[in-house]
């Protein structure tokens, strides 16, 4: 069995809007997605996140594959379920199997390098007939490796308590505000769990100017200018430093970035390779940790 363990590149490319309007950032063509994806080429970046639930990015993502070489690792997502009231073997190996047959199709691909599991409902994940379904595809080569997208502190203890020895791969939000998932670590490596993040940019509220922020979320100002104070004493962008900041963190494996065009991609990647990481080494994040969860966790956004 192929794993993907080891060989993810550090910076990730997350793809959201490639199929949807997401934050400040619009829907991809088909020819601006193969743009940026053939920076993404260019520059060896071989994990491309993606999910069924983000509009056609799949099928965006496939037609690249087939008519242009790559060396992407896709990490993509299962389909969420609407009915989980009969979560039986039969029905989630079904279920489990349509998601996956589809998303090959979408991808033009023979197998799933990476399928995460996005739905972390209670009823889903202590079902010991879904983990019973997820070995079956490990051992059919179906997939290569498995993780869970999470979003909660104690979800995340749950999950790894319970089924860590299937777990490869954890996406977590992590950023420059957000560091909750730190107190994990040796959870984390214990567990021989990977970390792929995402969120660097916070929905795009990290490096948004002040007077794009929605009024629900104005408590985050303060935060932003110190923030903004930062960057102007080292010299460097809000979204390069946010960049930085996750790219340099030694319990992640790849972090996942989103980006608007082929331009933005070739200046973050510039912006890592030509930085003095060293310089990290001397700057207090302390002070730009978030605690309210309210401000962090964009599923609690109205507005934005």
């Amino acid at each position: 069995m192929v794993k993907t363990r080891g060989k993810l590149s550090n910076f990730g490319l997350g793809t959201v809007q490639f199929g949807l309007d997401y934050g400040f950032t619009k829907r991809k063509t088909q020819e601006e997605v193969n743009d940026i994806l053939n920076v993404a080429v260019e520059n060896d970046i071989t994990l491309i996140d993606t999910a069924r639930e983000y509009g056609d990015s799949e099928e965006k993502i496939g037609v690249f594959i087939k008519e242009f070489d790559n060396n992407f690792i896709v990490s993509t997502k299962l389909s969420l379920i609407d009915d989980l009231s009969n979560l039986t073997y039969s029905f989630l190996n079904n279920h489990i199997q349509n998601s996956i047959d589809q998303s090959l199709s979408n991808l033009n691909l023979d197998k799933i390098p990476i399928l995460l599991l996005h739905q972390v409902d209670e009823k889903l994940y202590k079902n010991n007939d879904f983990w019973a379904c997820i070995n079956d595809l490990k051992q059919d080569n179906l997939i290569c490796d498995f993780g869970v997208s999470v979003y909660d502190i104690d979800f995340t203890k749950s999950i790894i308590d319970m089924h860590g020895d299937i777990i490869d791969y954890l996406q977590i939000p992590y950023n420059i505000f957000d560091k909750r998932f730190d107190c994990l670590a040796d959870e984390f490596e214990k567990n021989d769990i990977d970390i792929i993040s995402r969120s660097t940019f916070l929905k795009g509220i990290i490096p948004s100017p002040m007077e794009n922020i929605p009024n629900e979320l104005k408590e985050i100002i303060p935060y932003k200018l110190k923030l903004n104070e930062m960057c102007n004493k080292l010299n460097i962008g809000v979204a390069e430093l946010a960049t930085l900041f996750v790219y340099y963190n030694q319990n992640i494996s790849s972090t996942i970035f989103g980006v608007n065009s082929p331009q933005e991609l070739e200046t973050n990647i510039k912006t890592i390779n030509e930085f003095d990481e060293d310089i990290l080494d001397n700057v207090d994040f302390d002070d730009l940790t978030i605690e309210d969860s309210r401000l962090i966790d964009p599923r609690q956004w109205n507005e934005f």
